[in-house]
Order: C-alpha cells, then structure tokens, then sequence
C-alpha cells in the first residue's frame, strides 16, 4: 500500500508535461499571430499578380490596335528585280537621275496605316513552297517584306520599350494547309506563358465564286436525287469532288490575279512615246533612244519568271520584244489558271478525302432528309473555308 502511494506521488510530482504544453500553446499563439499579420500581404501580393496579368493582357490589346490603326508618316521600299544586272539595262554617266535604280524602283509611301502596309507586303510577298525552300511568286517584291520588318519593328520599339518582350506575327494562306502564302516574323519564339492578343485583316484581293455561287455546285436538290440514286455513295463523293473542283477554280484565279498583272501588261502596247522616251532618258544616253523600253523589257523578264521558273510552264517568252503580246498574255494567264486549280483541287480532294467519307456515310446512314441537309451543308461550308478564310491572322505575343 505504501509503495503505491508513492509512485502516484511520484507521478504527480512530474511537472515536466505541464512545460512542454505550454511551448505548444505559445507556439501556436505566434503562428496566430503571424498569420494575422502576414495575410493582409499574401492577399495583396495574389492581388497584384492578378492586376499585373489583366494589365498586361490590356496593354497587348491596346498595342496591337494601335500599330494596325496608326500611320507610318513615311514608309520607302524598293520594288526591283532580284537581279538588275540580267536585264541589261544601263546606267550611263549622262543619265537625267543621279540615281536611276532609285528613281526607276524606289517607292515612296506617306501616311498609310500599318495595316495597309502589312497587307500590301502579305499580298506582294507570296511564295511557293518548292524543293524543301520557299520560292517568291513575285522576284521585284523582297525588299518590301524588308522595309516593312524595320517599320514595325521600329513603332513596336518605341511603344513597348524594354517593359515586355514581343513577337510579332502575320500569316495569310490563300487556301488552308497548301504550300502557297506569305507572312511576317519579328521577335524571338515566344514562352508558352506569353499574352497573346490575335487580329483579322482583311486583303484586298477578292474571291470568286460567292458563297451563294459556290453552294449552287452541289445544292440540296443534287443532294436528295443522289440519296435515291441506284449508286448513292458515289453520286455524293462525286458531287463533293465537284464542289471542291469550283472552289478551287475560284482560289486559282484570285492568286493568277495576284501574282500575274494580266490587264497592266496589256496597257504597255499603249504606252504613250513621250512618256516611254522619258522613262529611256532616266538610263540611258539620248543616243540610244531606239532601245527596248526598259519597263516592257522588265515586264518580259517577270513573266518568263513567273510562268517557266515558279509554275514551269515552258512558254517561250520573246526577251527582246519591244511589246507584250496579248495573246501571249491570255495564254500564259490560263495555263496558271489551270495549272494551280488542278494542284489545289488534288491536294483538297486528298487531304479532305476522310472527312467527306465520314460526312456521305453519316449521310446514307440519316433516317430524315433534314438531317441529311444539315450534314451536306456543314461539308459544303468546310469546304468553302479552305479556299476563303477571310483575310490574314496577325498575332503579337508580349512577355517579361
């Protein structure tokens, strides 16, 4: 009994457990504390990156509006052959110019608007995926792409400063996933955790059939009677392959407008004397007065480039003709009409050939016709967007 009593004794007079809660209890008191004291701060700094990252997508917004809405007060470019000394033209001491290349290909643009500018270079700038390396469609036009990198590149300079880092990006392809298109570049890759603020600009150059035009070339009529038809899957595919055909017709004839001045080489036979001795007196001597006019003869060199070199035609183009022949003219426009149809329409047929399978099985396999209609027109319309994306997707990228 004794020594019972004194191990409880014992036990009680333990005060060792009394200390360490209270170590426990004041720690937990100044975690408290701090909390208290630190969570205004942690609130605020969450708050900060929030305000930091709605800034930052405003600016970029606010930039990029900004550069295709304001106006370049002088933009200058070259618009020369890649190669003068080809042509044959001379640059004799008694010229009228001091500076005849200058004054034959210098250009000179005042107050247009970036968005102007960059869509006139994505237009002039096209080239031809060939061989592994991009080939320019029109060889007078790379200095332009040069002069309008160093415009934009100079108002995004002075906008953004050295806050942010930028890519600026313009991409316009003339039919969706062919090798056919032209863009701009400026600035490092962007991080993936990059502000991206994108842009529609509409071009200039017009496609042709309409929408209402083209949805004719397999209407819903040509639908239903190929639902009855003893061979329903092949009367759609070919109704499809149809469609695809006049969409790429429409394409063809918007790039051979773009890339070969069918109606301004057809003006150089009318070429007034005066104004074609003129433009001799600027390169050459007046003894040579009897000379090719040089625009005649560089109009020439282009067509021969364009129709033999890019699209390999294999037209005997007279070099040393003092006129362009319209015949000649209506041939080579189109045998490039339909050179490029006939590359489009077989690049769309294959690269969309699963696609309107699964669209004329989902087809055969309807138990109504409105269901029917509303699967071919939803084909008919990705079809149409292929050949007619409504201008080009421009993208500024901003990051710290």
């Amino acid at each position: 009994m004794n020594k019972r009593r004194k191990v409880q004794m014992k036990f009680l007079n333990d005060e060792s457990a009394f200390s360490s809660n209270l170590d426990s209890i004041f720690f937990l008191i100044l975690i408290s504390i701090s909390a208290v004291i630190l969570m205004p701060a942690l609130m605020a700094e969450e708050q900060y990156k929030s305000a930091g990252y709605v800034s930052t997508q405003d600016i970029n917004t606010h930039i990029l509006s900004s550069l295709l809405s304001s106006r370049a007060d002088e933009f200058e470019y070259m618009f020369e052959p890649s190669e003068i000394a080809g042509y044959n033209l001379t640059l004799p001491e008694g010229s009228m110019s001091n500076n005849a290349e200058k004054t034959l290909y210098g250009r000179e643009q005042k107050h247009r608007t970036f968005a102007d500018i960059i869509a006139e270079d994505l237009v002039l700038g096209i080239t031809l995926e060939k061989n592994g390396s991009n080939v320019y469609l029109n060889p007078m036009a790379r200095v332009h792409s040069v002069s309008t990198e160093e415009a934009i590149e100079s108002y995004l300079d002075a906008m953004i400063g050295k806050r942010y880092q930028y890519r600026f990006e313009a991409h316009w392809k003339l039919v969706s996933g062919y090798h056919l298109g032209s863009e701009i570049e400026i600035g490092d890759t962007p991080p993936v955790n990059s502000f991206k603020q994108s842009a529609k600009l509409s071009l200039p150059p017009g496609y042709s059939p309409s929408r209402e035009e083209f949805f004719k070339s397999m209407n819903n009529s040509v639908l239903l009677a190929a639902i009855t038809s003893p061979d329903t899957q092949k009367e759609l595919n070919d109704g499809y392959n149809k469609s695809i055909d006049t969409a790429s017709r429409g394409a063809a004839e918007a790039i051979t407008t773009i890339i070969f001045p069918a109606e301004y080489l057809q003006t150089l036979n009318t070429t007034d004397m005066s104004l074609k001795s003129e433009q001799l007196s600027l390169i050459s001597s007046p003894d040579s007065i009897n000379s090719c006019n040089p625009e005649i003869l560089i109009a020439l060199h282009n067509t021969k480039y364009i129709a033999n070199d890019v699209f390999g035609l294999e037209t005997i183009v007279p070099l040393d003709s003092e006129s362009v022949s319209l015949d000649l003219i209506d041939t080579i426009e189109d045998n490039m009409i339909d050179t490029n149809k006939d590359e489009i329409s077989a690049y769309l047929k294959e690269d969309m050939s699963g696609e309107i399978d699964q669209t004329v099985l989902n087809i055969m396999n309807a138990t109504d016709n409105k269901t029917r209609i509303s699967l071919h027109e939803e084909q008919m319309e990705s079809i149409y967007r292929r050949v007619n994306q409504g201008g080009a997707d421009i993208i500024l990228f901003l990051w710290q």
